[in-house]
């Protein structure tokens, strides 16, 4: 069995591929020193990958699988050259859309290029079934292309999980703080003092509407919102449960506890 590495499919946006990267790093056991740590590859072409949610939200753009798997082809041609098997966590929720995420899955098997590719929707909703069995609501904050496929809904419903939104009037304002090219999350590092302060509001009102968790279901929306509890209600990051399961899957000696 070939050794495998870590590939972030990153771009998308970029700054979730950076927080991706740096919570690989915070969550892999080493002795101190550089050399012990995991080999990973990091892409961020953002130029070649399209907006998810503009995308399933019908606008006639290509679909994004296919720039990220022209990604996966500069992947697959590192893993030749160092012969190993890439294992690909890809930092963005709303790609993991079926039409989205299955496209991409189908493009690498008709390619013939070999990489695991972990679903980090799936690996969220187990680590929420295992971490908050006791709970019955749990809030989403997402981009509308997220909440109108319903990928967190058909991940956590079946595990008896009743998910918590905010209003329509209110995802307006949300997707607003996650886009607007002014002062939303993607558009803005370090994060605007009015994105977070929106953040914190949409929290209020999921936990006002009985959340006792909530889902940071955008992969910058973690930027805004760095805290593990805000008032004591849990903030789950997807993608600290990513790094941790691409950890797991290439070496789990080293992940930490």
């Amino acid at each position: 069995m070939k050794k495998r590495f870590i590939c972030i499919g990153g771009g998308v946006g970029p700054m979730a591929g950076v927080e991706l990267h740096k919570k690989i790093i915070e969550n892999t056991v080493t002795d101190g020193t550089d050399q012990d740590h995991l080999e990973f590859y990091h892409f961020s072409r953002s130029p070649d990958i399209g907006d998810r949610t503009i995308f399933l939200l019908g606008e006639n753009i290509e679909n994004p699988a296919v720039g990220m798997f022209r990604t996966a082809q500069v992947m697959g041609k590192a893993a030749q050259a160092i012969d190993r098997k890439p294992v690909l966590g890809i930092p963005c929720n709303t790609f993991h859309a079926p039409i989205i995420f299955n496209t991409f899955l189908q493009l690498l098997k008709q390619n013939n290029i070999d990489m695991q590719v972990l679903n980090m929707i799936e690996e969220t909703g187990k680590f929420i079934e295992v971490s908050f069995s006791n709970f019955k609501k749990i809030g989403l904050m997402s981009t509308t292309g997220t909440r109108a496929v319903r990928v967190y809904n058909q991940v956590l419903e079946p595990f008896g999980f009743e998910i918590i939104e905010v209003s329509d009037r209110v995802q307006r304002e949300l997707h607003d703080s996650i886009y607007n090219i002014e002062w939303g999350i993607k558009a803005k590092s370090p994060v605007s003092d009015k994105a977070r302060n929106n953040f914190l509001e949409f929290v209020r009102i999921l936990v006002n509407k009985g959340a006792e968790a909530i889902v940071l279901g955008c992969t910058e929306i973690p930027l805004a919102l760095p805290e593990q509890k805000i008032n004591n209600t849990p903030l789950v990051d997807p993608m600290f449960v990513l790094a941790r399961a691409l950890i797991r899957e290439v070496d789990r000696e080293k992940l930490k506890e």
